[in-house]
């Protein structure tokens, strides 16, 4: 599958995906999904790739799924894109080499849940993240109901997904969820650094250190089955639904 909001390229042995869907912010319609999703998979599984770059534009890393069209979704639909966006996760979260997450704008909900599934985010001054999922009848998932916790705390999760906090690049780095905050146009280049220091290291090295580093006492794969289950379950609740209408009127009307 190929689509045209995706451009994948490879330098020497660092991988860039980029996500091209700016009159959305990048928002993941089924089809960039599903393309995702296979080039993230291609370039783990290329053995002349070290190391993979994700990246957006200036405006936006992705905004998550795209609430038009899941409005025009059932439970099933529903079901299958929570399931592709956990497969994105668990791709970029298990690739035998470093994922690297370059944000710009926007990282909102499924957003900033893939982007937490990367070995390292860094950031411009202009990024924001945030969960708003419970606005709109939704909650987490991609693992984020654990990673986030580990990243930045308790505390600061709860103020993430329950009371609508959106940080700030300074305040991400502050807190942990960034560790590098760069001027646009370092952003790349500073990826690509990242990226190639790795690259230059042993690469099976590099493969068990992320074995260690992913070791974790909770079952991945049950954790995303409950996350899913949980999006799921409040498919029907009439505040989605409700959520759901009003967004694909407003982009309908010119809104993004």
């Amino acid at each position: 599958m190929t689509a045209s909001t995706i451009e994948y390229r490879e330098a020497g042995s660092v991988a860039t995906i980029r996500l091209q869907r700016p009159e959305v912010h990048n928002a993941l319609d089924a089809q960039t999904l599903g393309a995702l999703v296979e080039v993230a998979e291609d370039a783990a599984q290329n053995p002349a790739v070290a190391a993979i770059v994700l990246t957006g534009g200036p405006r936006a890393f992705t905004s998550g799924i795209d609430l038009k069209e899941l409005a025009r979704l059932d439970a099933a639909g529903l079901r299958s894109q929570a399931e592709a966006l956990q497969k994105l996760a668990t791709v970029l979260r298990y690739a035998p080499k470093p994922t690297i997450a370059a944000v710009s704008g926007l990282a909102y909900g499924g957003g900033l849940e893939t982007a937490v599934n990367c070995d390292a985010r860094i950031a411009t001054p202009a990024a924001r993240f945030a969960c708003p999922e419970v606005r709109v009848g939704l909650t987490i998932t991609n693992g984020s109901s654990m990673l986030l916790r580990r990243l930045i705390g308790d505390g600061w999760t709860r103020e993430l997904t329950l009371f609508g906090a959106v940080l700030d690049a300074e305040t991400a780095q502050r807190i942990g969820l960034v560790t590098r905050v760069v001027e646009p146009d370092d952003l790349e280049a500073e990826a690509q650094k990242m990226a190639q220091y790795a690259a230059s290291c042993s690469q099976d090295a590099v493969r068990r250190t992320k074995e260690l580093l992913n070791a974790d006492p909770r079952g991945w794969r049950d954790m995303l089955t409950a996350e899913t289950e949980a999006v799921v379950a409040g498919f029907g609740s009439a505040e989605l639904q409700t959520s759901l209408r009003a967004f694909a009127e407003r982009r309908t009307e010119g809104g993004a």
